[in-house]
């Protein structure tokens, strides 16, 4: 299957190009900030905020260049979708938004491609009439298989929550020839915890299998810097964002963490860079469970890194768009390089897919979040992700991946029936 055709596809039928709806008018204001008792100063970012407060000895699998970009103190939970224990929904992905919605104090900063999930509208409506401030980002909603976005952003607006869409590129544009999105899923609460990673807040959603993190320290505070940079960026009024406080570390927190974004510009495009760095510097395993993998330099470090002895393993979600099936031609060329590659055991009953963008590196690193590996997911899209330097951290979602390689896959392919259901990266 021709890359290109591949691309298109994505681009046009999971990400919703074909987009009908037209925001209300909005006062796109410039990239500064204000210097004012509400708001932080700063200038236009960089990607990312540097830190300076490395504490480990050595970094072997991070070039001296990299390692400020690390914060220390982090405190990190990995949350799963069907879990591992079922019977502990402390490790539940909603569960947890759920609980860290209805404890917000004060802010509530959510950017989210999908969000329609009625009994999360609710509770953010609910959260609003209690005072809590809650700005939203959203994807812009599109023609194909979106039309309950409109419906979530209107009811959002009319009672009280404050929503901005994100300004994406449309397909034929110089920066974006298939189209852009804005891909992330994040909520920042308070500016103290965080929850990041692959899950959208959909009805379908909890069906599927995803990961995403509860993070409480230092990486937060970017989470927020690419907040405000977006909220900003959508058309929003500086003057409506907290105060960005510096994040003291957590506690409890042993983990290492650098987020990771992608956009249009040169200096947002971090996840493609972080996650064929961990792919050519892993020793000892690279176990990868992924919606979509396209990238052809991703593939080939898969490759590389089998040859040179290490234990790279895949697991690729079967996706169909058009009778174009996306990720074969990557699994027969990993196939065909000695690398193994089973697919996901989808659930017609549940129309359950993977939608996981997760790689596992070693036994103290993981990076996971919104970012298909794909061209348009490391260079295009908008995207979020971390990069977690934590056996703790790693332990727990090598478990994740464990499991489904040895319990919820299959050597070929089979296919969800209901093509809507099956898309929607």
């Amino acid at each position: 299957m021709d890359s290109n055709v591949t691309e298109v596809s994505i681009m046009s039928e999971i990400s919703g190009i074909n987009r009908s709806y037209t925001p209300p008018q909005q006062n796109i204001q410039p990239k500064t900030y204000e210097k004012n008792s509400q708001s932080q100063e700063a200038g236009p970012l960089d990607g990312f905020v540097k830190s300076h407060d490395i504490t480990r000895d050595t970094l072997d699998k991070i070039p001296a260049n990299v390692q400020s970009y690390f914060t220390t103190g982090n405190k990190v939970k990995a949350l799963f979708d069907s879990s591992v224990t079922p019977n502990d929904k402390s490790d539940d992905i909603f569960d947890q938004v759920d609980r860290i919605l209805k404890e917000a104090k004060s802010t509530i900063q959510i950017n989210m491609f999908s969000l329609d999930k009625k009994s999360i509208v609710d509770t953010l409506i609910d959260e609003a009439k209690k005072g809590v401030k809650v700005q939203v980002i959203m994807d812009p909603p599109n023609d194909s298989f979106e039309e309950a976005k409109k419906a979530s952003i209107e009811k959002l607006r009319k009672n009280g929550v404050d929503v901005q869409i994100y300004p994406v590129k449309e397909a034929g544009s110089p920066e974006a020839r298939y189209g852009q999105l804005d891909h992330v899923k994040m909520v920042v609460v308070d500016g103290e915890r965080a929850i990041i990673g692959g899950m959208n807040w959909g009805e379908h959603s909890p069906a599927n299998r995803d990961v995403d993190v509860l993070v409480e320290g230092p990486a937060v505070e970017k989470m927020e810097w690419m907040f405000r940079d977006d909220w900003t960026k959508s058309g929003g009024d500086t003057k409506q964002l907290p105060y960005i406080k510096k994040k003291a570390p957590n506690p409890e927190g042993d983990a290492m963490m650098n987020f990771l974004t992608s956009g249009i510009e040169r200096k947002e495009q971090t996840i493609g860079f972080s996650v064929n760095r961990a792919i050519q510097n892993a020793k000892k395993s690279v176990h990868a469970q992924l919606f979509v993998l396209t990238d052809k330099q991703t593939i080939s470090n898969l490759i590389a890194a089998k040859e040179r002895g290490v234990d790279v393993k895949v697991i690729l979600n079967p996706l169909k768009i058009k009778d174009s099936a996306v990720n074969e031609r990557a699994a027969q060329t990993l196939k065909d390089a000695g690398v193994p590659v089973r697919w996901f055991k989808c659930n017609p009953d549940t129309q359950q897919k993977m939608h996981a963008k997760m790689g596992v590196f070693d036994d103290d690193q993981v990076i996971l979040g919104s970012a298909n590996w794909t061209s348009s997911g490391f260079k295009v899209n908008r995207e979020a992700d971390v990069e977690i330097l934590s056996r703790e951290v790693n332990k727990d979602l090598q478990a994740v991946f464990t499991n489904d390689w040895e319990k919820n896959t299959t050597e070929s392919p089979i296919y969800l029936e209901n093509p809507d259901n099956n898309a929607g990266g």
